[in-house]
């Protein structure tokens, strides 16, 4: 990733004005399709799975709120309130737009190094029946090194087979072990840093392009990885062909150009697995012309686009794909509050009113230090925050897990977009229809003073006291 700086990120200020619909421009197209029998469950152990996720959602009118300075309001159930709203948000259902593919974050080699004999952690990023979790559905995988990498690591390429190093491996083992027992819908995009050294301009994973002379091996590695995390159990679902290919540092990353990227993304698409969707992109909002160029230069080639929110403006994700998601984005120093403001606004309300299908954060833990980081580089995050902190024995969440957690008990994947409608200023929201027949809604009173919040769902209008600064969810049948 290449962080810029919360004070260097775009003051969108996309408050919601009186009356303004949030609606996506366009029907989101997810490619679905099984991974290969060898990589699943039994029949039997994936219906006993997924009965006990479902468990999770009663069918049942809730509403949580979670505050950015009382940590006895997290994820907190309220009651009703008979007192006038100061805000009404009412649901339009008659028109659902994109499909909902998921939330989630990203195991890194620190994650994994932090996560891995760590259960009660797991269980709350993952957990459906964690009260005080976040509840992710899906997972980035990097296939290299990243700046939170200790080692600097490729899979090995032979010309024919691609094999995972150890550290692969172990993440692998998280996925398989860790994670889908209690997530057996998990949803897993790959994403690569680097190719490796011997196919790039420099020699080395830190930096440097994509040879032209290497792309058509590494379309087909990158296509043979795909089926390989398949056969290893992992619920591959997608894959982009690089992290922030417009970018080159000192850690590892890599370079290529649009020409490159029509003709990888192209090689990639006639080997990939069935059911393995190839997404474009994978960097800033703000380098939307580049996404244009690649999927106008291989039409029929990608079947979405992922963003990161590092420069430019969500609003730039309304194309050029009809799927789009955001693969990453991270907290850093800022506060509880102005985090719930900024990431609710702009990672969920604004994204989702663009077409976003997704979202999805950066590192899932990080220790105390913020690492562990590739000690190796001058450059990468030092001040990035995972929705974990992991100090010990101590698991502490932080204000991503929250935001993550409103956004899971609000959406399924499946779940389509509804319009809102809103009547003040000040309030970010989004709202699902689910395909378990509830409606989620969620936001952020993005206000110094608590608000009375009324949510109008065909005939039935409920009010609720949301606190200042205080994200909140409901979720009724």
């Amino acid at each position: 990733m290449r962080l810029s700086p919360r004070s260097l990120l775009p003051a969108l200020g996309l408050l919601l004005a009186p009356g303004l619909l949030l609606h996506p421009q366009a029907q989101a197209r997810v490619p679905e399709g099984a991974v290969n029998d060898s990589a699943r469950p039994t029949a039997a152990q994936t219906a006993a799975r997924t009965a006990a996720a479902q468990r999770s959602t009663a069918l049942t009118t809730s509403f949580v709120v979670t505050s950015p300075t009382d940590a006895s309001r997290r994820l907190l159930p309220v009651t009703t309130t008979t007192r006038r709203p100061t805000v009404t948000l009412t649901v339009d259902a008659s028109a659902p737009a994109q499909t909902w593919w998921g939330t989630g974050g990203a195991l890194t080699d620190a994650s994994v190094s932090l996560l891995a004999q760590n259960p009660a952690a797991l269980r709350l990023l993952f957990d459906p029946n964690s009260a005080d979790g976040a509840r992710l559905d899906a997972l980035r995988l990097p296939l290299t090194a990243t700046d939170f990498s200790p080692t600097q690591w490729a899979w090995g390429w032979d010309g024919t087979t691609a094999t995972p190093p150890a550290e692969a491996l172990a993440a692998i083992d998280v996925v398989r072990t860790g994670l889908l027992p209690l997530r057996p819908d998990l949803r897993v995009v790959g994403a690569a840093w680097s190719a490796p050294a011997a196919m790039k301009t420099t020699g080395t994973l830190r930096g440097g392009a994509l040879s032209a002379s290497a792309v058509p091996t590494y379309g087909a590695m990158l296509a043979a990885q795909s089926a390989e995390l398949l056969r290893r159990g992992v619920p591959l679902r997608a894959i982009t062909l690089g992290n922030e290919p417009g970018h080159s540092s000192d850690y590892a990353t890599m370079t290529m150009g649009v020409d490159q990227m029509a003709t990888l993304g192209r090689a990639v698409r006639a080997q990939l697995p069935g059911g393995v969707a190839l997404w474009a992109g994978d960097h800033n909002w703000g380098h939307r012309t580049a996404y244009d160029q690649v999927v106008a230069a291989a039409p029929g080639t990608f079947d979405g686009s992922a963003y990161h929110c590092y420069e430019g403006a969500p609003t730039q994700m309304n194309g050029p794909t009809p799927f789009r998601i955001i693969t990453e984005c991270t907290g850093t120093t800022d506060g509880w509050a102005s985090t719930f403001a900024w990431q609710m606004r702009n990672l969920v309300a604004v994204p989702v009113a663009n077409g976003s299908s997704g979202l999805m954060m950066w590192n899932l833990a990080l220790d105390a230090q913020n690492g562990p980081i590739d000690a190796g580089a001058r450059w990468g995050c030092r001040t990035c925050r995972g929705l974990l902190r992991v100090d010990g024995t101590s698991v502490t969440a932080q204000p991503e897990l929250y935001l993550l957690g409103h956004v899971t008990r609000a959406a399924q994947p499946g779940a389509r977009v509804l319009r809102v409608r809103s009547t003040a200023p000040g309030t970010a929201v989004a709202a699902f229809a689910n395909p378990d027949g509830t409606t989620g809604v969620t936001g952020v009173n993005d206000t110094t003073s608590s608000q009375v919040v009324a949510i109008r769902i065909g005939s039935t209008t409920r009010s609720y006291v949301v606190g200042p600064g205080e994200l909140f969810t409901l979720r009724t049948p």
